[in-house]
């Protein structure tokens, strides 16, 4: 069984490599890597370096990360319909998103705010994937705060319950926000739908160090996500703590959630889909659920992008488009058969 694992993982990182070598070199402008390889100074190793490794890098760690928290998520909760957006912290990154399209230009126009630590970053940092980063964080913390109040054992359900009422208060403002300021709409319209058009090194360096973090922890806690497969009950005779293996579990969902927004917008289904496929694939066992999760839900992305850039090209299609066309017919089968 084990060298069948490793067998399957082999031919996903593969195609995971293919998937990959196709999102740098297919688009409105083919790149043929032998031209790159051969000459020093190419308009083809301009679009390459410029535009698309680091979009390339963005979209594998977007789908490296959604498989990741969806799989900590389904595991922890017990519940196959599980993600780090359920619990409201997608919907708080595109309330930050569109509290930066609405607001940020007019503050930045301060006189006395020039030269400050805050422009700074903002000559570094777009401020909509800022702002999206600090929603994320921000609804994060804020499920993590209700979790401490709660000592009963259905403290699961609750949180979840919570998170999907905290989505819907979130969604509600950046949609007030939008219908006060419409002139924002078009502008932030392509990012809601999920897009990694126009991103840069600067959102690679910028979603790095919380990515690498997020990676770490999830090897910390797997062994302790399988325990907790038993009930939270018999986790705690195991020694598991299960209210400190939460707040861990939220972090990462937190931290998963807003890499990924700040990326490429709101990315939805993926981190259902890819976790479920998995499991039927390699089994339940975190230790290869997680990373199988990883590079399934990857190469979905990376195809994902790839066809909205070549669909209609030479413009593009919002990349979620696609993953919600996949991703809602799986999620309603995915009902029915959890009924």
């Amino acid at each position: 069984m084990k060298l069948k694992f490793h067998k399957i993982f082999f031919i996903f990182f593969v195609l995971l490599f293919i998937a990959f070598i196709l999102e740098i070199t297919q688009g409105a402008q083919k790149i043929h890597i032998s031209s790159i390889l051969t000459r020093s100074d190419t308009f083809e190793k301009t679009i390459l370096w410029n535009l698309r490794l680091p979009r390339a890098i963005l979209v594998l760690l977007s789908g490296i990360l959604l498989g990741a928290g969806g799989a900590v998520f389904q595991l922890f909760f017990r519940n196959p319909l599980a993600e780090p957006g359920i619990l409201g912290i997608t919907s708080g990154a595109t309330l930050g998103a569109v509290f930066a399209t609405a607001f940020v230009p007019a503050v930045t126009s301060i006189s006395f705010l020039h030269n400050t630590f805050f422009s700074t970053i903002l000559k570094y940092f777009s401020p909509v994937s800022l702002f999206a980063f600090i929603g994320a964080i921000t609804a994060g913390i804020i499920v993590t705060a209700l979790s401490f109040t709660q000592k009963k054992q259905n403290t699961s359900i609750v949180i979840l319950l919570c998170g999907t009422a905290l989505g819907t208060l979130y969604s509600s403002l950046s949609s007030l926000i939008l219908l006060t300021k419409s002139q924002t709409l078009h502008s932030i319209y392509s990012w809601i739908l999920g897009s990694f058009n126009g991103r840069g090194w600067n959102e690679v360096f910028f979603i790095l160090l919380p990515a690498i973090v997020s990676l770490i922890l999830i090897v910390f806690i797997a062994k302790p996500l399988d325990l907790l497969s038993g009930g939270e009950t018999n986790a705690q005779s195991l020694g598991v703590q299960v209210s400190t293996l939460r707040i861990q579990v939220l972090i990462i969902g937190a931290l998963c959630t807003s890499c990924v927004v700040c990326a490429g917008g709101t990315i939805n289904f993926l981190g259902l889909i890819a976790p479920h496929i998995a499991r039927k694939i390699v089994g339940p066992k975190s230790q290869k659920l997680i990373p199988f999760s990883m590079i399934l839900s990857a190469i979905v992305l990376l195809l994902a992008d790839l066809l909205c850039r070549i669909i209609v090209r030479p413009s593009e299609l919002p990349t979620g488009i696609i993953t919600s066309i996949i991703g809602v017919p799986f999620f309603i089968t995915l009902c029915f058969e959890e009924k």
